[in-house]
């Protein structure tokens, strides 16, 4: 497994230099190599925050212009991001967290989700605080989405334990919508897991001022909430490409070859 993540690496790393450097490599080898990369659960925070930010060969051709002017440049650049990775890979470095966001990210098309997961790749080992806080905007971005994609509104004052509810209301994921004991008691654990997520970054995140009694989190602490995020975030738009799915299926009952 270790070699596969490597050769990953170094293919992707080869594509970066080609593509920068005016090799024969173009857009799509580049997005192929990059999302066979981030696939790789085992060292999602671990990947240049630049990798997930260019998700198209495009972005990387504009990063890559504004980095160097030389093909050096740019090269010492894409060393410089991937050599540390390879390193950690090849003594044996594996990643703590069990949930990968990039099925987030390679659904949602808002730039507010891939910023949140930016900030959790950038802060979880350096800065928990700021990871616990990124976390739950990691949530809360993934229910906005979900409800702009919808059509249904919210405001700028429901706090993350309404919006869940409206989101959950509206995919029928509310305890209360179902009878069967399991996934009432399922579906009332997530509502207070999302609780109790508001609870823990507003006792160990960054957005609130801290008394001089106040408890530093650990990276473990940053690493429950960033598992409690992936898992909720992940489960929400699941269920919504679920839910577009039997909607098209209803479609094409009613109106034939309507797609």
């Amino acid at each position: 497994m270790k070699n596969n993540i490597v050769q990953e690496i170094e293919d992707f790393q080869e594509k970066c230099i080609g593509l920068a450097t005016g090799k024969n490599v173009d857009y799509k080898e580049y997005e192929a190599s990059r999302m066979n990369l981030i696939s790789e659960q085992s060292i999602t925070s671990y990947i240049p925050s630049w990798v997930y930010d260019c998700r198209y060969g495009s972005q990387f051709w504009s990063l890559m212009k504004k980095t160097s002017s030389t093909y050096q440049g740019r090269r010492e650049f894409i060393w410089d991001g991937l050599v540390p990775l390879l390193d950690h890979v090849k003594k044996g470095g594996s990643e703590p967290i069990g949930v990968s966001v990039n099925r987030i990210l390679s659904t949602c098309n808002s730039n507010t989700v891939s910023e949140a997961w930016r900030r959790i790749h950038e802060r979880r080992n350096s800065d928990p605080e700021g990871a616990i806080t990124a976390a739950r905007s990691l949530v809360e971005s993934t229910c906005k989405f979900i409800l702009d994609q919808m059509g249904e509104s919210y405001t700028n004052r429901e706090d993350l334990p309404k919006l869940y509810k409206i989101v959950a209301s509206k995919m029928s994921l509310s305890p209360a919508q179902h009878n069967e004991h399991i996934f009432k008691q399922i579906l009332s654990g997530c509502s207070s897991v999302i609780s109790g997520f508001a609870s823990l970054r507003n006792a160990y995140g960054d957005a609130h001022g801290k008394g001089k009694k106040a408890v530093s989190p650990e990276p473990r602490h940053a690493d429950l909430a960033i598992n409690l995020a992936g898992s909720i975030s992940s489960f929400l738009i699941s269920t919504y490409e679920e839910r577009i799915k039997v909607q098209s299926g209803k479609d094409n009952i009613f109106s034939g070859l309507h797609r």
